[in-house]
């Protein structure tokens, strides 16, 4: 369709809808337009650093990456890690995990998205509630 010109309007509160097909993207919030970019350059303004997920192979405790100066915090989904940090955290966390003889199984390294960039320029969630006026309003290219 973006080939043929053809331009759609999509309207969702749920950012993944809008990341993928749209090539803009702007972002309301309480009926005001807070931020108008590609999908890409809004994720890229979200200081988020890194976000590394894995289930380690044996059990640790969360100490031994807390006190790496690149990692701000460690939490637990069920039996996965999750770890957030600085932009060089991976770098930090794989050698000390190595030298544990810990495995990262089912390693995922997140990047910022367009949630991401919502929260951060608004201060919540965009998925809250369909009544507090939190829209994303995408469109794809045409002439």
């Amino acid at each position: 369709m973006r080939e043929r010109g053809v331009t759609i309007v999509l309207v969702t509160h749920f950012m993944e809808e809008a990341e993928r097909p749209c090539d803009r993207v702007a972002l309301i919030d309480a009926g005001q337009v807070v931020a108008l970019d590609t999908p890409t350059a809004l994720a890229e303004r979200v200081e988020t650093g890194q976000r590394i997920q894995f289930r380690p192979s044996v059990p640790f405790d969360d100490w031994l990456l807390e006190s790496l100066p690149e990692v701000t915090s460690v939490t637990h989904k069920g039996d996965a890690v999750v770890v957030t940090g600085t932009s060089n955290a991976l770098n930090a966390v794989i050698p000390v995990l190595a030298r544990n003889q810990i495995v990262a199984e089912q390693l995922r390294v997140e990047q910022a998205d367009l949630e991401d960039a919502f929260l951060a320029l608004t201060g919540r969630p965009s998925s809250t509630s369909e009544d507090t006026g939190t829209h994303a309003w995408a469109k794809t290219k045409g002439r």
